[in-house]
């Protein structure tokens, strides 16, 4: 029988319905933070859709673009969580808070570098996609005011992990 199982051990079962309790308080509201980012997309997609069929293949292309930015810096909120409950079940709430801003800062620093390069560079990127002129230019019009949103959106990644790492899922 292991540590964990002994009768009288200060551990419970892992299958115990407090554990089972403890996983679904922190495993629901991560869900739901998680698929917040496509429904946004989702309510873009139905306003933009009633423009018309060049601003909606924009959005398109240009979603394309931002949602791989976005998604090659997922790293943020999985290393600062990690990091931060580390730190916190360490006992070092000081240390914990202080690698939690060292992700913030991080974040917004790779945030400003991804907005310039998307917003400066919106035209070439667009073109590796190949469409149409009347396509491009809204997606270039999308991708050069969404490029602003970067470091937020990369900010919020480092800060979700701070959270989770907290164990608050539900804040996010």
């Amino acid at each position: 029988m292991s540590a964990a199982a002994t009768p009288g051990s200060e551990h419970e079962p892992l299958d115990s319905a407090a554990t089972r309790s403890e996983v679904l308080r922190l495993a629901v509201p991560a869900f739901f933070a998680l698929i917040a980012e496509p429904l946004f997309l989702l309510a873009d997609t139905a306003i933009i859709g009633h423009l018309g069929t060049g601003p909606l293949a924009g959005l398109g292309v240009a979603a394309t673009v931002l949602g791989t930015a976005v998604g090659l810096f997922v790293f943020l909120a999985y290393a600062t969580t990690a990091l931060v409950a580390r730190r916190l079940g360490a006992g070092a709430h000081g240390a914990a808070l202080a690698a939690g801003l060292d992700g913030l800062w991080l974040s917004l620093v790779l945030g400003a570098v991804v907005a310039a390069v998307l917003g400066f560079g919106a035209r070439p990127i667009v073109g590796l996609f190949g469409s149409g002129p009347d396509v491009s230019t809204q997606a270039v019009v999308y991708l050069q005011i969404s490029a602003l949103g970067i470091p937020p959106m990369l900010a919020v990644l480092a800060l979700t992990g701070v959270l989770r790492g907290l164990q608050d899922t539900r804040t996010p």
